[in-house]
């Protein structure tokens, strides 16, 4: 978390062009389509506070697509500058959320559009990255008429907002009478970074997370009483050696020869090691992991 990863991550966008894009499809999956070909300046700047690790400072109230909304939220931090010639040569800061009204006033109400401060040019102007200036993520440089206001982030903040990773199998997959496997994931949404392995069964951390995870399986094929165990396992990095079943609950087949169950944990998970789902099958018969199992992993640090 820092001013230079929030930068970064802007700085990595300038080019982009038109829409949708990965920026309004990123926002568009987690509050809706309308989103995709919607205004995404503020859409970009809640794009690049998550990918930096700074949603925690940048967007104190959740992902902002509404501008307005965004300003205010920095002037109920008491954060809040308006943006005279005097507040922007002596507070704009890199990594400052500006905010800007073409009709020239300095309220929060009139807020049309904004960036990011990249740099304070000193003499009442900034240099900004801002996205859905012409349809497209460029530098810019704007001066105070323009200028609503803007706040400061408090980039020191710990930022407590998980990555997820959200996983569908997308296929039935059988398990042996008396045999054993880990579910393979054909489906996957997840935030930024990447979290999943490319064998398509193992969700991996980036460092050491504390893991809150929810499953729900769907197996058929059974017998009534048929018994089945349902874990979260964990399995050295290279995923060749079974360490523990973090989290492992024994169910039985229903009347319909069915289970279907939710299975929840939470532990810990780290670089050295990565989290399968694992099925072991200790009926006389083929089960049928459904397609339609899916799960959640929500990885917190600590």
């Amino acid at each position: 978390m820092s001013v230079q990863s929030m930068l970064a991550a802007a700085r990595a966008s300038l080019g982009l062009v038109g829409r949708p894009n990965y920026i309004t499809r990123d926002y568009a999956t987690r509050h809706g389509d309308e989103f995709l070909k919607a205004s995404w300046c503020d859409q970009a700047v809640t794009y690049w506070a998550r990918k930096s690790g700074n949603a925690a400072a940048v967007l104190p109230q959740g992902d902002r697509a509404y501008t307005v909304w965004h300003a205010q939220d920095g002037q109920k931090l008491g954060r809040w500058f308006v943006g005279t010639t005097a507040n922007v040569k002596a507070h704009a800061k890199p990594g400052a959320i500006v905010f800007f009204d073409w009709e020239g006033r300095d309220a929060i109400g009139g807020v049309d559009h904004v960036g990011v401060v990249e740099r304070n040019l000193g003499d009442g102007r900034v240099q900004t990255i801002e996205a859905n200036t012409g349809d497209a993520c460029k530098r810019r440089v704007r001066a105070a008429p323009v200028i609503a206001g803007f706040w400061n982030p408090d980039y020191s903040v710990e930022d407590d907002v998980p990555e997820v990773v959200s996983l569908g199998a997308g296929a039935d997959q059988q398990v042996a009478a008396n045999g054993e496997i880990v579910v393979r994931w054909g489906t996957e949404y997840v935030d930024d970074p990447k979290a999943h392995g490319d064998g398509g069964v193992a969700v991996l951390a980036s460092g050491e997370r504390w893991c809150l995870c929810d499953a729900l399986v769907r197996i058929s094929g059974l017998q009534p009483g048929d018994e089945l165990d349902v874990s979260w396992a964990r399995y050295d990095r290279a995923g060749k050696k079974f360490l523990d079943d973090a989290w492992r609950l024994t169910c039985h087949a229903g009347p319909d020869g069915r289970i279907e169950v939710s299975v929840g944990g939470q532990f810990a998970l780290d670089a050295d090691n990565q989290l399968r789902l694992r099925i072991i099958n200790a009926s006389p018969r083929v089960a049928v992991v459904e397609k339609a199992t899916m799960a959640k992993v929500s990885l917190f640090k600590h």
